[in-house]
């Protein structure tokens, strides 16, 4: 199948500074709001990839410039309905995302987090694609200026001990021969978004974060699971054995594995049932 299919339909169902918190002026959000959903549905309207690299750069500014202004933590920025847009349970930490297609084989990101600090300010972030070999490894420790780029369609919001984590679902659609999901998990430490190590235990061995990569042509489920407490995903196997390790041959094998939070980090259970859920 051809890939910009899966990102139009993915975009669709998606349902650095402090900033005082001034008088908003809401016809200015409504403004911006406005521009910035024209521009997008000029970007990926176009029927040639590659033709509104400016128009990518021009969306970035007027974003980052609009969720800044005064008020833009609490806006809901309905208009904007082909990105990702995802807000904490507990109200502190706001997600935008979104994806560029350069060609069938390169796609850019753009990812801001807002961080609430107090009842009269709150602060953005910008995440930087990082360019080393090795950022889609499982234990490649990201930081906000080497970050894996991706969309992210999934925010789950959990406490232990005085901590709350926020793990972070997301797709990358990487290239002509394989897709990625990831979960990963972030906190706010001294007012900032920290990519947290050691977050996932799986078989007795603990890595940093969860990376499946499978066919560009399947479809893979990763999900949190609200009535198991669970984050579920497909498990992946390679479509015959002489093809393990290259994974433009993975997909979905029928079963499903679990992640349930334990103790501040999240534990895996293999060959959960989670038909019909």
């Amino acid at each position: 199948m051809i890939k910009k299919i899966y990102i139009t339909s993915f975009l669709l169902i998606l349902a650095v500074s402090a900033f005082p918190q001034r008088s908003p002026d809401y016809l200015q959000l409504v403004r911006a709001e406005s521009e910035l959903s024209t521009m997008f549905d000029s970007l990926y309207s176009e029927e040639v990839t590659g033709v509104s690299f400016g128009l990518y750069h021009s969306i970035d500014s007027l974003f980052e410039y609009a969720i800044g202004l005064p008020g833009a933590f609490e806006y809901e920025w309905s208009k904007l309905d082909k990105i990702g847009k995802l807000w904490s349970d507990d109200g502190i930490v706001r997600v935008f995302s979104w994806l560029y297609m350069a060609s069938r084989n390169e796609y850019h990101y753009r990812s801001y987090i807002q961080v609430k600090k107090r009842r009269d300010s709150f602060e953005v972030f910008k995440l930087i694609p990082g360019d080393d070999e090795k950022i889609t490894a499982h234990d490649f420790s990201q930081t906000i200026d080497q970050w894996h780029g991706k969309i992210y369609y999934g925010l789950v919001t959990k406490r232990f001990k005085r901590k709350t984590f926020y793990t972070l679902i997301g797709a990358d659609f990487n290239d002509i021969h394989t897709s990625i999901k990831t979960i990963e998990v972030i906190a706010i430490q001294r007012g900032k978004p920290v990519f947290r190590d050691d977050q996932f235990l799986l078989g007795g061995a603990v890595q940093d974060r969860i990376v499946l990569e499978y066919s560009a042509d399947l479809a893979a489920s990763v999900r949190y699971n609200k009535e198991l407490d669970m984050i579920v995903y497909d498990h992946l196997a390679p479509l015959h054995p002489i093809y393990t390790g290259n994974y433009q041959f993975y997909g979905p094998d029928g079963s499903y594995d679990g992640l349930t939070f334990e103790e501040g980090i999240w534990v895996q259970t293999e060959d959960v049932d989670a038909r019909n859920r």
